[in-house]
């Protein structure tokens, strides 16, 4: 009667499942045999590649939006791996071999490289004793951390077009910009989180209020950010421009949200009302046991510890709108920018 299945981000690959509470050391029983016990025939390996492929087409290949996407990311980073993307490039995927595969796993997937999180309607002392009993017996490995790829400074303003069969055109812009884990001032990272819902967290902040039902100059705009990453990250904002409008237009209109939240303080009643949407909407995330479990292995896994979980909505309540002011002036500059657009081509 549960469900399971995985998935891959930046920073690690995860593995779920969500079932009935008695039926837990399945789960401890699943998991400790994909951990150490996988043969990885050679058969089941190229079949499951040709799916891969073909996830790659339908996602990234023929989708301009992601393909800019992906483009824009090669491009806004030199040296981070986070200019690679997930799925890997297209040469990663027809030069791959079995035996790859069985260097990576015999490598990483290893009791002493993973985090465990279970959530829901359980006793902790019986879920340490069968995480002693499944995963205690498995041979660790020798895990030597991957040596820091630093992002050198960007010096200047990066653009690109991508050029690509579509309907409409699409703009990305991205900043350089620090997470928890390597920000000058703490407040910083929560700070550009509300910025990122001033301008778009909602049907009321100002991308949706002001340049989709007002100006009408954008069909779509949105803004993103992401404190919790191993390594530092991009402020993104994005948009396609309304019909009759140019993307020359919806990336002024873009910039101008930009300059003025440089300029003027949101004020009092703006940032209670995004404080309180934003933060609701954290609270009501923990109405599911799945994100809960999301949330604390997200946070472990990334080295900033699952204690973070319980201060998190507080330390977004205590942003201010100078803090807001100064993380815009500081972090939001033309020299640390990468513009991306999507130029479309016809569809024939």
């Amino acid at each position: 009667g549960g469900d399971e299945n995985a998935f891959t981000g930046t920073d690690y690959t995860a593995y779920f499942q969500t079932f009935a509470a008695d039926r837990l050391e399945v789960s401890f029983e699943l998991e400790a045999e994909r951990m150490r016990r996988l043969t990885l025939p050679e058969e089941e390996f190229v079949k499951e590649l040709e799916v891969v492929k073909e996830e790659r087409r339908l996602r990234t290949d023929d989708d301009p939006q992601s393909l800019t996407y992906e483009q824009f990311q090669a491009v806004a980073y030199q040296a981070s791996p986070y200019r690679n993307p997930i799925i890997g490039w297209p040469s990663d995927l027809e030069t791959m071999q079995v035996e790859d595969l069985r260097g990576w796993y015999q490598q990483w997937y290893a009791p002493n490289n993973a985090t465990v999180v279970v959530v829901g309607d359980v006793d902790p002392e019986a879920v340490f004793a069968l995480a002693e009993k499944h995963f205690g017996p498995l041979e660790a490995e020798p895990v030597v951390p991957p040596k820091p790829r630093s992002e050198p400074e960007q010096r200047g303003e990066r653009r690109l077009v991508v050029k690509a069969p579509a309907k409409e055109p699409y703009l990305i812009m991205g900043y350089k910009v620090p997470v928890l884990a390597n920000a000058d001032a703490d407040w910083e990272p929560y700070a550009l989180e509300m910025l990122a819902s001033v301008l778009d967290g909602g049907a009321s902040a100002r991308f949706s209020r002001e340049l989709v039902r007002g100006e009408r100059i954008a069909a779509s705009a949105g803004a993103g950010y992401s404190a919790f990453t191993r390594l530092p990250g991009l402020f993104r904002l994005s948009g396609t421009p309304a019909k009759g409008h140019s993307v020359d237009e919806l990336e002024a209109a873009l910039l101008d949200q930009i300059e003025r939240v440089q300029t003027e303080l949101v004020s009092p009643e703006e940032l209670a009302r995004i404080r309180t949407q934003l933060i609701a909407g954290k609270v009501y995330e923990k109405d599911s046991v799945f994100y809960q479990a999301m949330q604390l292995g997200q946070l472990e896994t990334v080295g900033l510890g699952w204690e973070l979980v319980d201060e998190y909505v507080e330390r977004l309540s205590a942003v201010t709108p100078e803090q807001i002011r100064a993380v815009a002036r500081k972090y939001l500059v033309p020299e640390v920018r990468t513009v991306a657009r999507l130029d479309p081509q016809p569809l024939d």
